[in-house]
């Protein structure tokens, strides 16, 4: 039995696909880190941003989805390999300190390591994401 490579069409549509998985998950892990972000007046929770990254080029905001499957697609059409990252980001001069500090007290809630525990907490389940995706882009 030979295996097949998938056609160009097919490859296309596979890679599209996992650019819409990472963004879903990089939302999903977003979307916790929010919930558990230290709480005063909200600028920190609603300082958080998703960026799509294909093959080093950023896309943000309204429309970073569409532009990231576009130069993804536009990739695989003239050949060349694809790299996708989700950049999960907190965007104010305290985000890191925040996420550092374990003494600091929250009494509004939240907590330290509101990123890097729902990145390690989901860790299994993106991995295997990413994993089916690069077997449906490989054939």
């Amino acid at each position: 039995m030979s295996e097949r490579k998938p056609t160009m069409e097919l490859r296309q549509k596979a890679v599209e696909q996992l650019v819409r998985d990472i963004n879903r998950a990089g939302e999903a892990i977003l979307g916790e880190a929010q919930r558990r972000a230290p709480l005063d007046e909200g600028t920190l929770r609603g300082s958080a941003q998703l960026a799509m990254i294909v093959n080093g080029s950023r896309y943000e905001g309204s429309g970073a989805l569409a532009a990231a499957i576009g130069a993804a697609r536009a990739a695989v059409a003239g050949g060349r390999s694809v790299t996708v990252t989700a950049e999960l980001s907190f965007n104010t001069v305290y985000a890191a300190r925040q996420h550092e500090e374990l003494d600091w007290n929250h009494p509004k809630g939240g907590e330290a390591k509101y990123l890097e525990k729902p990145m390690h907490e989901n860790a299994p389940r993106i991995g295997t994401l990413i994993a089916a995706g690069q077997r449906r882009i490989m054939g």
